[in-house]
């Protein structure tokens, strides 16, 4: 059952949540320099550790060796959608969908495809490295968290992130049925949600084609 959090309670467990993934220790240190709560909120650490304090008496935080961690009741407190692609050029298309992929619910995670895997699936290298794509895809206002995707395959993922919902683009080649089935063997539980673009026909590879189109001129 979701507890009724306070709008800075809710980025707390959120960004514990996403130090989980990223295996960083959530102290107090930490989390208020990734809050910024001094020079947004003019918090200090000392009220900072009374909102954790409260969140843990809530069941929903556990302290340990002065890291925080969630809680199984704690993680029921956030939904977490994960949506994932290439994003070699960030176009409106991109935006809406990650837009919309936010407003199923608290946290949107985004993998961002390997150069390698981006190579097997569409046989061309990117435009631009992965390191660079994910520095693009993280610095969107409305992504939490973006991540390089797997090596192997995207359920390794799926696992590591642990969503609630599966956002899938309009032309993403995705199953939603094989997925969730793929899920439940795995012992993971979310749903598929298909997004649909007010504007399809914008598409990564129609702007690289037309782009060497007219250098050819």
């Amino acid at each position: 059952m979701k507890s009724k959090l306070s709008q800075i309670q809710k980025k707390v467990i959120k960004t514990i949540y996403c130090n989980t993934i990223l295996n960083i220790d959530s102290n107090i240190e930490n989390l208020s320099n990734q809050l910024g709560l001094s020079n947004q909120l003019g918090l200090d650490k000392d009220y900072l550790e009374i909102i954790c304090k409260n969140i843990e008496e809530n069941g929903i935080i556990v302290k340990d060796n002065r890291i925080y961690s969630l809680t199984e009741e704690g993680r029921k407190n956030i939904i977490v959608i994960l949506a994932g692609g290439v994003f070699d050029i960030i176009h409106p298309g991109h935006i809406f969908t990650l837009r919309s992929s936010k407003e199923l619910g608290d946290v949107l995670i985004v993998s961002v495809a390997r150069n390698k895997t981006v190579l097997s699936s569409k046989g061309r290298k990117p435009l631009n490295d992965e390191t660079k794509r994910l520095e693009l895809v993280q610095s969107l206002r409305f992504v939490d968290l973006a991540i390089l995707g797997s090596k192997k395959n995207m359920f390794e993922i799926v696992q590591k992130v642990n969503p609630n919902i599966i956002a899938l683009g309009y032309d993403q080649k995705h199953n939603e049925i094989e997925l969730e089935k793929e899920g439940n063997r795995l012992g993971i539980t979310f749903k598929v949600v298909r997004l649909v673009s007010p504007i399809p026909n914008i598409k990564s590879s129609q702007i690289i084609n037309n782009a060497d189109i007219i250098n050819d001129f």
